[in-house]
């Protein structure tokens, strides 16, 4: 089931898309909103927040009752548990970089390879469809924090894939590189590349450690061509003491539009927002005793539309 969202933060919005694979619902659910109870076409839901605001617009076909308002339960938990947070976010909208973190100790944090999966298989493989959509095999990619998995498709081979991360060791385990650079970002936030040299950036389930964002957003900008995309994307499994502090409490949809803001700020437009959610989990997977549901995937992307940096 497809829905379809207006995230807002501050003067900026971005239609959100949200694939949610229901595997599993309660019929019993009664505290929707009437509209979609009544099984309506079409509903709009706001929820206001400050500064931030969602509006959730159904666009899926109506299928027969009690399926359809069920249907709706995990992602109406998560939007009123979430994001009816006022206080929280008015707390977020005031924080500013450097951002804390429990371990700012970064070189001795990586100086040990960490090859370790943040997603399941089935869950990766749909990271990599997705990026499928932002990228050609002619261009010249950065891959922003990377580890020993770009999260790109095999097929087809890109030609230019630049990884800059913690560790040479996890750079090396990355088949997709084909240019590796150790940088540490929170140290110096500065990228060491030409301006307008890259197709696309990628920044996948790494933002979350980023002491300075904008600082680095801006970066990204100064580096894309212009028209070229930032890719920004997480999921619900991190580094606990390397995250940010406002990052572990954050609802899923606050992260959403904390991301934005940033890109926001570092002066990305024609924002997009999407979220992959709700799959069930492979059944050989380490962790399918903990949870059925695959890893969720959400990603903010922004284009850099301007000619100077």
């Amino acid at each position: 089931m497809d829905l379809e969202l207006t995230l807002h933060w501050q003067s900026e919005h971005a239609r959100h898309h949200d694939g949610h694979f229901f595997a599993a619902v309660d019929v019993q659910q009664t505290d929707l909103p009437q509209a979609l109870r009544d099984g309506a076409a079409s509903a709009v839901i706001e929820f206001n927040l400050r500064p931030a605001q969602i509006e959730l617009t159904h666009t899926a076909a109506v299928p027969p009752q009690p399926t359809f308002a069920a249907g709706y339960q995990p992602i109406f938990m998560a939007l009123t548990r979430g994001l009816e947070m006022a206080a929280q976010t008015e707390k977020l909208a005031a924080l500013r970089e450097p951002y804390a973190r429990p371990h700012a100790d970064d070189p001795a944090f990586y100086a040990t390879a960490r090859i370790v999966d943040h997603l399941d298989r089935d869950a990766l493989l749909r990271w990599q469809t997705f990026h499928t959509g932002f990228i050609s095999a002619s261009d010249c990619v950065l891959d922003l924090m990377a580890s020993h998995d770009s999260h790109l498709p095999v097929s087809p081979a890109l030609q230019q894939v630049i990884g800059l991360g913690m560790n040479s060791a996890e750079l090396d385990a990355n088949p997709h590189l084909t240019r590796r650079l150790v940088h540490d970002l929170n140290a110096a936030p500065t990228l060491p590349f030409m301006d307008a040299q890259f197709d696309v950036v990628l920044c996948a389930l790494s933002i979350e450690y980023l002491a300075q964002p904008v600082a680095v957003l801006r970066e990204v900008r100064r580096c894309l061509k212009p028209g070229g995309n930032l890719v920004v994307s997480f999921s619900e499994r991190w580094f606990p003491p390397k995250a940010v502090i406002p990052w572990p409490k954050m609802p899923p949809f606050v992260r959403v539009a904390w991301i934005m803001r940033h890109l926001q700020e570092a002066g990305f437009s024609d924002l997009q927002t999407t979220s992959r959610r709700g799959y069930p989990r492979p059944a050989d997977d380490k962790y399918a005793r903990q949870t059925p549901f695959s890893d969720p995937l959400y990603a903010v992307i922004g284009q850099n539309n301007s000619t100077s940096p």
